[in-house]
């Protein structure tokens, strides 16, 4: 215990007086307490809470004209405008003295019956006809664009002229030359005129009866693209 040492050499303990000096304090903040305002009670010993930081408002795109401003939108590469004919119709190809316009390049492959596929033509301008084709080579020319094309099928300006099997062409090329297919519907060589007598128009089908490019007489209500051709 610790002691001290009066003047006089008297020894008294110092334990009792520091005691009553915490005691004393102690009373004197439980009563310094006791008085405070609840609001400032909660300020002393409660943590004092942080403020709340607003959102920011969500993004807008500018307000310009009436109208949001929007993103322009991405526009593919387009083809190049195929070659203008003198009549105002767009030329594919030209073979001799011939020029040829492939109508599913131009309308989204649009199919017609035979009678529509001659008015396609004839729209074109002066001198356009559903094809004729009167020679060898006009032949392989057709095979070509037929099969390039990967067209399952075309009309052409061969008409059944009602004698028989006879066909002409309606832009009056010659009928020098054949490519008829050696099957068909029925397994028959062409032209057979098999739909119930009714098949008056010669049509040009892509591998269709696992025969080749070939030629077939078809029923004029049937649809498909046409190849039109004009002399120059």
């Amino acid at each position: 215990m610790p002691v001290i040492y009066n003047g006089s050499g008297a020894m008294f303990s110092t334990l009792p007086t520091l005691t009553m000096k915490i005691v004393v304090l102690l009373v004197l903040l439980g009563l310094v307490v006791c008085e405070l305002p609840p609001p400032h009670f909660n300020r002393f010993f409660q943590r004092q809470p942080q403020p709340v930081q607003p959102r920011p408002p969500p993004f807008q795109r500018p307000f310009q004209g009436g109208s949001f401003q929007t993103r322009p939108r991405f526009q593919s590469p387009t083809r190049p405008a195929p070659q203008r004919a003198p009549s105002g119709a767009a030329a594919d190809a030209t073979l001799g003295r011939s020029e040829y316009y492939f109508s599913w390049r131009h309308d989204g492959g649009r199919k017609y019956t035979g009678t529509e596929a001659a008015r396609v033509c004839t729209s074109l301008g002066r001198g356009w006809q559903p094809i004729g084709i009167s020679s060898r080579e006009e032949i392989a020319f057709v095979i070509s664009v037929v099969g390039g094309d990967n067209v399952e099928y075309i009309w052409t300006g061969g008409v059944r002229t009602g004698n028989g099997d006879e066909f002409v062409w309606q832009n009056g090329e010659p009928f020098t030359v054949e490519n008829w297919s050696h099957t068909g519907g029925f397994g028959r060589p062409q032209p057979d005129n098999r739909e119930s007598g009714n098949e008056n128009c010669l049509s040009v089908l892509n591998n269709f009866y696992q025969d080749g490019i070939k030629w077939h007489d078809v029923a004029c209500h049937h649809l498909k693209p046409v190849i039109c051709e004009r002399h120059i």
